[in-house]
């Protein structure tokens, strides 16, 4: 039931007990009585109590729209949050698959070089055989080795 009316209001938790409270103290500052106001001994203002009720009335809805802004506040507040996370995350993705391409990059690199500098000291056939493969996955596979 609370749920539904969060969803309905959009007041988060906070948010509802910023208005449950405004509303107490509006209901305690209407019950106290206060039927005059003494500005420190030199007059005295009569109130009409109906008026303060008015007055009351009038200051909730102030309040109940400034909860309901706080409380969109901190539900956008928390969305960017994951948002950010999610993004960032992401980046660290991509940083750690690129890093990885690299790292086979090199190794085939380095595989090849290794082919290469055995037939250079040593034109055996069998390092020519290596030499050939190596030459004939780079014309078949180019750049994705």
């Amino acid at each position: 039931m609370l749920g539904l009316a969060v969803v309905l209001l959009g007041f988060d938790m906070q948010g509802w007990i910023t208005l449950i409270a405004g509303i107490l103290l509006a209901l305690i500052t209407l019950f106290a009585g206060y039927d005059h106001v003494d500005f420190f001994g030199a007059a005295t203002l009569r109130l009409n109590q109906q008026i303060g009720i008015s007055l009351l009335l009038a200051s909730l809805a102030p309040l109940a729209v400034e909860a309901q802004l706080a409380s969109r506040r901190r539900s956008r507040d928390q969305i960017d949050r994951a948002e950010a996370a999610h993004d960032a995350a992401r980046e660290r993705d991509r940083t750690a698959q690129a890093r990885e391409r690299a790292v086979l990059r090199a190794q085939r690199q380095a595989r090849c070089d290794l082919v290469q500098l055995r037939y250079q000291i040593e034109p055996s056939t069998l390092h020519a055989r290596q030499v050939r493969e190596v030459i004939s996955l780079l014309e078949e596979y180019g750049a994705l080795l």
